[in-house]
C-alpha cells in the first residue's frame, strides 16, 4: 500500500531541506528513509516537481 500523499510531501521537504544543506546526491538523500520503490518513485517526482532545478544536477545518478 502506497504511503499517503501527504507524508509524501513531508519527505520530500525534508529530503530538499537535507540536499539544500549539502548531505549529498537527492537519490541518496531518499533513499536512505527505506521505503518501498512505489513510494520512493513518488518522492522523487515531488521533488523534481517543486526543485526542478535538482532534477538538472541529478541526471545520471543511480537510485
Amino acid at each position: 500500500m502506497a504511503m499517503a500523499m501527504y507524508k509524501i510531501r513531508i519527505i520530500s521537504n525534508a529530503c530538499i531541506t537535507r540536499y539544500n544543506s549539502g548531505e549529498g546526491a537527492v537519490n541518496t538523500i531518499v533513499s536512505s528513509y527505506n521505503m518501498a520503490q512505489d513510494d520512493h518513485d513518488l518522492v522523487l517526482a515531488e521533488i523534481y516537481a517543486k526543485r526542478p532545478d535538482i532534477a538538472a544536477t541529478t541526471e545520471g545518478v543511480a537510485a
